[in-house]
């Protein structure tokens, strides 16, 4: 017992002593952060570097700042600086020093273990480690709590503020490692619990319903607000499911919405690593049609992770690969899969190219992901239940071409009728505030969706294109159809207006302002072949 109060005693005077210091220094860094994310990292270093050359002012507080820092230091914080960090580099592995209680080593285990819960805590959305395997938890937890207490140790060496200790490396890794455990095993526990008691009960509850849970169900992964498609979509998932216990129909269809975006953020990484070299480019049908060994390797990546989360699901993808039904696909649910949307820019590191992946019930889209993994930006639409952008709900203004900015497409193995397009840019040039062609169907029409461009223009694209962004899009407000004001078409390629209602509707008269009868007679133009 002795030992227990003497390490409850000391860790909580170790977590008072720091804690008015700590908190002060928390909000600094997340001043600087907020700064930085707002500005970016370059511009602010740009900043501090350009103010510290040329502004006495700036260099004066500065040093104030530094100096008072050191006197905090040296006072407020009483660490002794005048020692020798190297006089016991072993450090201490019994329970007694001296002929006291010596129970320091235990502390640093403790205090390492919630570091890495809240660690992990704080980057679960981006990182999953939920998810993970319980080895790949413990060589993070490792390598974190490893290097993280070698950089205390090494700063308590150079800079004086303590001894360097091999015990305490070991045991803060230690620590870290619990942690890692404790993080990884509680939430199996949890849902093993949830699960033996609705078995053994039959209760509809959920125990320890996080917020964040609570927020998904009712936010973007909801099933939708139709009565009649919330009861068909998810009878028919239903079906396909096996699972252990009886599930409700609603949570079913979220988790596999959940498990979809998973799958999705996981393809992101791939893309991101891919430096793709000439021996990986393909050239297709059309003069600068191109395919890449990572547009197949992405694909087959999808549609077997699809084809698990969703049994017995059609596949409408780009490219050429095992499991995909092309226009064919017949399915009471069917994907529209494009593994990189703007091939062309990912062939030259351009940083603009995306995942789209549309989830269609008896020919209408229910649901839409579209992933941007270079600025980890994710739009995702359930129909009925709105559109959201990393998780915030997006709803655009009703804005004009006068008001925004307006993004066209246009491709080369596809030049038909593109001196018609090209007139209609150029009207839309002059009356609009920009013009912009990013090379992303998919891109553009969610940037209509959360605001950034008013409309989005194309005269041909395929189902896989545009059917994930059209959900988003009609979800968030706005309209889509082809320029004559049809609807988009899911088993062959059209042209494509999408963007507000008021731009939208000024496009299709520009279209119709604007064409040539004479060069329509020439070239032919079949929009919807």
């Amino acid at each position: 017992m002795e030992y227990v109060v003497k390490i409850i005693a000391d860790v909580l005077a170790a977590l008072y002593q720091t804690a008015g210091a700590s908190l002060l220094l928390a909000a600094l860094v997340m001043c600087v952060y907020m700064l930085g994310r707002k500005q970016g990292a370059g511009p602010v270093v740009r900043a501090w570097i350009r103010q510290f050359r040329t502004s006495g002012w700036f260099r004066k507080h500065f040093f104030l700042v530094f100096y008072v820092s050191m006197m905090l230091f040296r006072t407020l914080l009483c660490r002794t600086i005048w020692g020798n960090p190297l006089d016991h580099v072993l450090g201490i592995w019994s329970l007694h020093n001296n002929g006291e209680l010596y129970t320091e080593n235990f502390e640093n285990l403790i205090l390492f273990l919630p570091f890495i819960v809240l660690l992990f805590w704080a980057q679960e959305e981006r990182d999953h480690y939920k998810e993970k395997s319980i080895q790949d938890v413990l060589i993070l937890s490792f390598k974190i709590s490893f290097l993280f207490s070698l950089g205390i140790e090494f700063c308590q060496l150079f800079f004086k503020l303590g001894t360097f200790q091999l015990a305490d490396l070991f045991f803060n890794t230690v620590g870290g490692l619990l942690g890692g455990i404790w993080y990884w095993g509680f939430d199996r526990s949890r849902r093993k619990i949830e699960s033996a008691i609705r078995r053994f009960g039959g209760w509809d509850v959920t125990p320890w319903r996080s917020a964040d849970e609570e927020q998904k169900s009712s936010g973007t992964y909801a099933m939708t607000e139709n009565p009649s498609m919330d009861r068909s979509v998810s009878e028919a998932m239903g079906e396909n499911a096996t699972p252990e216990i009886k599930e409700d129909p609603k949570e079913r269809m979220d988790s596999r919405y959940r498990a979809i975006e998973r799958l999705i953020r996981e393809a992101g990484k791939k893309m991101v690593k891919a430096r793709p070299s000439d021996a990986m480019i393909h050239q297709k049908e059309g003069l600068a049609n191109f395919c890449t060994d990572y547009d197949m390797e992405i694909q087959r990546f999808l549609i077997k992770g699809f084809s698990e989360i969703l049994p017995g699901a059609a596949f409408f993808g780009e490219e050429d690969t095992e499991g995909n039904a092309g226009a064919q696909a017949d399915g009471e649910f069917t994907f529209y899969i494009d593994p990189i949307d703007g091939t062309t820019n990912f062939m030259f590191d351009y940083h603009h190219s995306c995942i789209s992946v549309g989830l269609a019930h008896k020919d209408q889209m229910v649901a839409g992901f579209v992933y941007h993994p270079y600025i980890n930006d994710m739009y995702i639409a359930i129909r009925g239940k709105g559109s959201y952008l990393n998780g915030k709900r997006i709803q655009l203004a009703d804005k004009s071409v006068t008001e925004g900015i307006v993004e066209f497409g246009c491709a080369r193995y596809n030049e038909a009728g593109i001196d018609w397009l090209f007139r209609v840019v150029k009207d839309m040039f002059q009356n609009s505030l920009s013009i912009r062609c990013g090379g992303s169907a998919a891109l553009g029409l969610c940037r209509a969706a959360s605001g950034s461009n008013t409309v989005y223009l194309e005269l041909k694209l395929q189902p896989y294109d545009y059917a994930a962004a059209s959900v988003i899009l009609e979800e968030a407000g706005g309209v889509i159809t082809q320029i004559d004001g049809s609807p988009i078409t899911l088993h062959e390629g059209c042209s494509i207006i999408g963007g507000t209602p008021k731009a939208w509707k000024e496009s299709k008269e520009a279209f119709e302002r604007l064409r040539d009868s004479s060069a329509e007679g020439t070239t032919k133009v079949k929009l919807n072949k």
